[in-house]
C-alpha cells in the first residue's frame, strides 16, 4: 500500500456542483459547468439536476498524485460511480477495506457523513459518470413485501452505512447500455427529464438485484475460494475473446474444471450462464460496430459470430426491440459520438 504522505491532498467538495441544489439548461445532454485545475491537473465538469437526483461527469487529467478529500456532514444521499475511464482507490470512512474501481466497473454506496479519500496516481486520465440519489426517494424504491429489500431499506433510513455490488462491480452489458442512452438523450426539456430519471432507476434496479443476487441469495460455502477465483478469470478471458468460438467441454479444460462445475459456479456466481453471458457481450459490440463505425449490417453480423445475417437480426431485436438497420438509421454522426464511451 502506498504511503498517503506521497499524496497531495485537495478538498474536492470546493468544486464539486451542490447536489440536488439547481435547475438546468435544456440541452440534449450532459452541459458542461465549470473547469477547474491547479497544480494536480484539471477537470470539466458537467451535470444534470432533477429534484431528487443529481448526475454528474467529471473528466480530468491528473499531473501527480492526488488526495481528493471529502468532508461533508450535510449530504444525504445514495451515490454511484461508474467509471469511463481510469483508476481510483478509496478508503470509505466506516469501510475496513479499501476500495479499488477501474474502468468498466461500477459501485453505489450511502455512507452518513460523506467522509472519503480517493487516491489517483500521476497522469491518470479520469472519466465518471456519478449520480447521487435522495435517500429518503432511493427509499420508495425499496419494497418491503421482500425481505432482503425491507433490511436494506431499514438499514437505509437508520443511516447505517451501505456499500452494494462490493464483491463484484463489473458493469454488465445492460449497464452499459443504459450509461450510454443517459450520454446521449437527444430529447429536451421534460422529456429528457423524464429519460433521464427512468434511466437512474433502472440503472438502481440493476444494481438492486446484483446486491441482493450476492449478499442475500449466493451462500459463501457453495463456491470455494479457488474455484471462484478460477470463474472470475474465466469470466475475463470471454470478455476478451467473446468474438471467438467457444464450448464449454474446451472451456472446463482450459480453466481446469468439470463442465457440470464450470456451468453450475458460473450462474450462481454471475446471474447468467456462459452463453448468455457471451451473447450479451456479442450484441453490445454489435450495437457499437453499427453505431460507431461504417460497417454493413452483414459484416457485423460475422464478427460477432452469425454465418447467418437473418439469424443475427433476429437476435439483435429481440435483445434491444429493434433491427440492426433501424438502429443505424436512428441516430445522427454525433451522436454515435457519444454511444461509444465505453467500447
Amino acid at each position: 500500500m502506498h504511503s498517503t504522505n506521497e499524496f497531495l491532498p485537495v478538498d474536492y467538495s470546493t468544486f464539486i456542483p451542490a447536489p440536488l441544489s439547481h435547475s438546468n439548461e435544456t440541452s440534449p445532454e450532459l452541459a458542461a459547468r465549470q473547469a477547474v485545475g491547479g497544480e494536480w491537473g484539471q477537470m470539466t465538469i458537467s451535470d444534470f439536476s432533477l429534484p431528487d437526483i443529481h448526475v454528474v461527469k467529471f473528466d480530468a487529467q491528473v499531473r501527480c498524485n492526488l488526495n481528493l478529500q471529502k468532508r461533508d456532514s450535510t449530504v444525504s444521499t445514495v451515490d454511484t460511480c461508474v467509471f469511463l475511464d481510469g483508476t481510483i482507490e478509496t478508503d470509505f470512512f466506516g469501510m475496513d477495506e479499501r476500495v479499488i474501481m477501474r474502468k468498466g466497473m461500477q459501485n453505489f454506496i450511502y455512507q452518513p457523513g460523506h467522509f472519503a479519500d480517493h487516491y489517483v496516481h500521476a497522469q491518470e486520465v479520469l472519466s465518471i459518470l456519478h449520480f447521487s440519489v435522495d435517500r429518503a426517494y432511493f427509499a420508495t424504491l425499496l419494497c418491503d413485501d421482500e425481505k432482503w429489500s425491507a433490511e436494506l431499506k431499514a438499514r437505509l433510513l437508520n443511516n447505517e452505512l451501505i456499500c452494494g455490488a462490493s464483491d463484484d462491480m463489473k458493469m454488465t452489458p445492460a449497464m452499459v447500455h443504459i450509461v450510454n442512452g443517459m450520454l446521449n438523450c437527444p430529447l429536451q426539456g421534460n422529456l429528457r427529464n423524464l429519460v433521464m430519471e427512468a434511466k437512474v432507476i433502472e440503472f438502481i434496479a440493476l444494481q438492486l438485484n446484483q446486491l441482493e443476487r450476492e449478499r442475500y441469495h449466493r451462500s459463501p460455502k457453495k463456491i470455494k475460494a479457488a474455484d471462484r477465483d478460477t470463474l472470475y478469470a474465466l469470466r475475463d478471458f470471454l470478455d476478451r475473446s467473446f468474438r471467438g468460438e467457444h464450448s464449454l467441454k474446451n472451456l472446463a479444460r482450459s480453466f481446469g474444471l468439470n463442465e457440470f462445475k464450470l456451468k453450475k459456479g458460473f450462474k450462481e456466481l454471475f446471474g447468467t450462464t456462459v452463453f448468455d453471458y457471451l451473447h450479451d457481450l456479442r450484441m453490445e459490440h454489435a450495437r457499437q460496430l453499427l453505431l460507431s463505425d461504417n460497417i454493413l449490417v452483414n459484416e457485423v453480423s460475422g464478427i460477432v459470430g452469425y454465418k447467418n445475417p437473418n439469424h443475427f437480426s433476429t437476435a439483435f431485436k429481440r435483445k434491444y426491440g429493434i433491427n440492426p438497420n433501424q438502429l443505424r438509421n436512428k441516430y445522427t454522426v454525433s451522436e454515435k459520438e457519444y454511444m461509444t464511451v465505453l467500447s
